[in-house]
């Protein structure tokens, strides 16, 4: 696969040593909320911004609509949480990425709900992401942030430094992010849109996803 931006990765998506998953599987399964919830299959993705309450919205569509919430730096914490001892310079984003992948495949094994939240953002990935989800027949609900480069520098220093990423490394990867974003929206459109003037109407999201569960739960009855 080609490098597609100066910080584009092309990590493996080869399933981990059995072992190796079950060691992360008893420690991050169990802190997966809502696994027992029955939902259709729609995966929520985010195309676009860093530190725009992304994770606020994510807690919200688990709260009240029983959402599933899978987020890379969870899984990201529970691996150095499990392998302390594991020197993690170059090795935890593949890590995690294979751990994500396959955990994507096995989700019809581990539970009923199909309402699933990406927490994270879906555009510099979504060709490898995307159809895995698309192959076990989720519809795919994107909501988009639209915010100017400055907005988004004066978030992420707002925000600060996380225990997974620094702001150095987000404020260096703000350009590959107009590669990636033009190139996920020439692909799929948008089901709702926030920009600066409505950036955290997380109600307007609510509502719109429970229309498409509306329809989906009509449509299969």
């Amino acid at each position: 696969m080609d490098k597609l931006s100066q910080n584009y990765r092309n990590d493996i998506s080869d399933p981990l040593p059995l072992k190796f998953r079950k060691e992360i599987d008893k420690v991050y399964i169990p802190t997966i909320k809502n696994l027992s919830v029955e939902n259709p299959k729609i995966l929520v993705v985010y195309s676009g911004g860093n530190a725009v309450g992304k994770s606020s919205l994510s807690t919200r569509i688990g709260n009240e609509l029983g959402g599933l919430v899978l987020e890379n730096d969870a899984i990201k914490r529970t691996i150095i949480k499990v392998f302390p001892d594991m020197d993690y310079s170059d090795e935890l984003n593949p890590l995690t990425w294979r751990y994500s992948m396959e955990l994507y495949g096995r989700l019809n094994d581990l539970t009923l709900n199909g309402l699933v939240v990406r927490d994270g953002i879906i555009d510099w990935y979504y060709d490898r992401i995307l159809p895995v989800f698309e192959s076990m027949g989720y519809k795919i609900f994107v909501v988009q942030f639209n915010i100017s480069t400055d907005k988004a520098i004066e978030a992420i220093m707002k925000r600060g430094d996380l225990p997974t990423v620094k702001v150095e490394t987000l404020l260096k990867q703000l350009d590959d992010h107009k590669i990636h974003q033009s190139r996920f929206r020439s692909k799929y459109n948008a089901d709702i849109v926030l920009s600066e003037d409505n950036l955290f109407n997380h109600t307007a999201v609510i509502e719109k996803l429970k229309e498409q569960i509306s329809v989906f739960r009509a449509s299969s009855s």
